[in-house]
Parts: C-alpha cells; sequence; structure tokens
C-alpha cells in the first residue's frame, strides 16, 4: 500500500476488519454447535429425571350403561366446581459433562370440590373413579392418598380407563353419595420435573400459587398469574382462572374423553428461566464484534494522523486477530468458570495482550496506557449491556453515539484532503 494514499489505507483497513468479523462469527456458529450440545444434555437429564410436567385434573368419572351397538359402556366425565392447588417448588442445578440445567421437586396441596347439581338428573354414579394426569408419573415417590369427605382412599396408578386422554396419570375409586349435593376432596403428593410446571382450569373456579425461591420465573401458558412478586429471593404468583376461559365443559358423556392437547392447551404456569443464559449472552457478545473492530482501528487510525505514526496492515491484522480471540476464549472459558469469571478472565488476557502490543506498535507507553483504557472501558460497556435483557439496545445505541461523538470531535480540524501528504511524507523524511 502505497503510505500517502490515506484512501488505500482506509480500504485496506476496511478489509482487515471485515475478515476479522468473519472470523468472530465463526466463534457464533460454534456457540450454536455447543448451546445445541447443551439442549441435549437437557433433554437426556430431563429423561432421566422427569420430564416438564402438566396436571390435568382432577375429574370424576362415572361408567354408565351400553349406548353403543357393540354393547361398549359409555363414560360420563365431571369436572371439580372449584380447585385450589398450593405449589412449593424447589429448584435444583444438575449436571451431565460440563453442562447445567434445571430440574425441580415440588409439593402440591390440592383441595376443591365436586357438585351434584352438574350431574344430569338420570346419570349412573353407581361406579366412579377419581382421575389426576400428570404428564411424567415416574417422578412420584411416595404414596398418594384421597382424602374424600371423611374417607381416606389410596391412589392405584393410572387413569384407569384405555379411553382417557394419551398421559400417564392415577385414580382412585370412590364412593358416591347420592344424598350429597357436595362432595369435598383434598390430596397432597410430591412430584419431580424439569424447567416448567404447568396446570390446566378444570374447575368452574381454579385458584393456583406457587412459591419458589428462584428468582428469575417466566411465566407460560394461557393465562397470566393474577397477582406476582419476584425478588432476589424468589417469587410467588397466584391464579384465578374461571370455565369461561376454556374450551371444554364442565361435564361430557360419551366413550372417548377430551384430548390431552386440548386440556393442555389452557395450561398455565411457571418455568425456571435462567434470565440472560450462557449461550444468549455469548451470542449477543458477538454481535458487538464489529463495533469493537470499528472503534479499536479507528482508534490506531487516529493515532497514526494524529501522532504521524505509520501502522503497517499486518499489524492491524494482529490486533484484529486478538479481538477476534476474545470471542472464543470466553466460549471456552464459560462452559467451565460460569460467564461473569469467563469474561473477565478473557477480557484481562486480551486488554494485556493489545495493551503490550501496542507499546511497539505506538511507540510510547502512554499511548498504549490509552489504548488499554479504551478497551477496557468498551469491554466492561459490553458486560453491562449483555446483562440487561429489556434496555440492552437503547444502551448500545447511545455507547455508538458517544463514540462517533468523540472521533468527530477529535479529527474537527483535520484536513483530510491533505492529512495523507502532510502526515506521511513528514515521517518518510
Amino acid at each position: 500500500m502505497n503510505s500517502t494514499n490515506i484512501t488505500a489505507k482506509i480500504i485496506a483497513m476496511v478489509l482487515i476488519g471485515g475478515f476479522c468479523f468473519i472470523a468472530s462469527l465463526l466463534v457464533m456458529g460454534l456457540t450454536y454447535e455447543r448451546e445445541g450440545r447443551h439442549q441435549e444434555a437437557s433433554h437426556e437429564i430431563g429423561q432421566s429425571w422427569s420430564r416438564e410436567q402438566t396436571i390435568v385434573g382432577p375429574m370424576l368419572v362415572f361408567e354408565q350403561e351400553p349406548e353403543t351397538e357393540d354393547g361398549l359402556p359409555t363414560n360420563l366425565f365431571l369436572l371439580p366446581t372449584t380447585l385450589h392447588i398450593e405449589s412449593t417448588i424447589e429448584p435444583e442445578v444438575r449436571k451431565r459433562g460440563i453442562f447445567e440445567t434445571i430440574v425441580y421437586s415440588e409439593r402440591l396441596n390440592v383441595s376443591g370440590s365436586f357438585s351434584a347439581s352438574d350431574l344430569p338428573s338420570d346419570a349412573s354414579t353407581e361406579s366412579g373413579t377419581l382421575i389426576l394426569s400428570l404428564t411424567d408419573t415416574r417422578s412420584i415417590e411416595q404414596q398418594v392418598a384421597l382424602t374424600w369427605g371423611e374417607e381416606i382412599i389410596d391412589f392405584l396408578p393410572g387413569t384407569a380407563n384405555q379411553y382417557f386422554l394419551d398421559a400417564g396419570g392415577m385414580h382412585a375409586p370412590i364412593v358416591f353419595d347420592p344424598e350429597a349435593s357436595e362432595y369435598q376432596f383434598s390430596f397432597s403428593l410430591t412430584i419431580k420435573g424439569s424447567q416448567q410446571m404447568l396446570f390446566t382450569p378444570v374447575g368452574k373456579e381454579t385458584r393456583v400459587s406457587v412459591q419458589s425461591p428462584w428468582p428469575t420465573p417466566s411465566f407460560t401458558g394461557a393465562f397470566l398469574p393474577s397477582e406476582r412478586t419476584i425478588t432476589d429471593a424468589g417469587f410467588t404468583a397466584s391464579w384465578n382462572v374461571s370455565s369461561f376461559g376454556r374450551s371444554y365443559p364442565q361435564t361430557w358423556e360419551g366413550m372417548h374423553t377430551i384430548p390431552f392437547h386440548t386440556f393442555a392447551a389452557s395450561a398455565f404456569g411457571v418455568k425456571l428461566h435462567e434470565g440472560v443464559d450462557l449461550y444468549t449472552q455469548l451470542t449477543r457478545s458477538v454481535k458487538y464484534a464489529v463495533l469493537f473492530i470499528v472503534v479499536t482501528f479507528t482508534a490506531f487510525f487516529l493515532f497514526e494522523v494524529l501522532a504521524q505514526i505509520r501502522i503497517h496492515p499486518l499489524q492491524y491484522i494482529l490486533i484484529g486477530s486478538a479481538l477476534a480471540l476474545f470471542y472464543l476464549l470466553l466460549l471456552s472459558f464459560a462452559e467451565h468458570i460460569g460467564f461473569m469469571r469467563a469474561y473477565v478472565t478473557a477480557t484481562t488476557m486480551i486488554v494485556l495482550l493489545i495493551t503490550a502490543y501496542s507499546a511497539s506498535v505506538l511507540k510510547q507507553k502512554f499511548r498504549a496506557f490509552l489504548i488499554g483504557i479504551l478497551l477496557s472501558a468498551l469491554y466492561g460497556y459490553l458486560y453491562f449491556v449483555l446483562k440487561l435483557e429489556d434496555y440492552a439496545l437503547l444502551f448500545g445505541s447511545l455507547l455508538l453515539f458517544f463514540l462517533l461523538a468523540n472521533v468527530m470531535y477529535l479529527t474537527r480540524n483535520i484536513d483530510w484532503f491533505n492529512v495523507s501528504t502532510e502526515v506521511w511524507q513528514t515521517k518518510d523524511n
């Protein structure tokens, strides 16, 4: 490159910066690959521990007289009038290799009532079964007993009906008093699950309350909580849902019940969200790679112009390579020591490397010190932006404005038509 041609110099910097940015994007592809492996590990842990849980029920099923040509009996399904669920979720971090995922143990206290007025007048209630469907019944480690009025009835495995739902569950045979107008029930159970817990509003009035020490919940499903409190010590949330918010009736009769996915469509609950997780932060950081390359190259170029220092394109390549290496170091360390410590470690290594190299390139230790301060400030600000979720774009835009304003201020008096001959010809002489 002709040293007196500033246009060629800028073009060379742009090309070098572009190649360095492409190298940074390759790290993003590696990040996606590692994230995929993390999801596979999470799935494997969930399969071994217990899957995401969705509770459907409880509901009553009564076997009716045969009404079909083949003589098979039909079923009458009755949903509760009131349903109250109190849930306490205890999260736990499980590992497979270097990958972590969130699982939980949950204590459920379920109570409510059924109303005889919801039954057809000609219904046969001699053979009744209370059924609770659960996505993964492997998570139930202790016997569960149903309190039905004043009776204690042990739950049995399975839904006791080959036509009932396409998921597992448990059931309890009940003695139905035809003279009673309301039937109270309650039971408690402890289950395990992974990542999220969902409930279905099968009651005419469904009230659910959840509490957990997990500080970053994500409320999901068809309904958001009517009340919620989130602190660093955990969260509490409660839902009040009526039967008007679902697409299935209070009672129905037939051989087949409503499919599980229809119930699940009205489900709501909470996911143990990890906030801005490791791989999301890594992906976001790579997106700022072009900013670091532009700012760093601009700083070195300004030293060329203002301090009359010549920097060879190969030196720009080495500096850009160091900037791209930051993201590979960050990914490598983060999977072992966590994002924050990995970020500090990778930042320290790259800042020291470029600062030490700049002492020779810029001919003065003070100038290299300024480069070190600039990079430290940039990486520090980037970490601040990465931890944000709702305001990341705003603060990123403000940083760009601030940097552009400073470059415009520092170069406001430069005569760009003559700067190439004034600077580099003087240096050559």
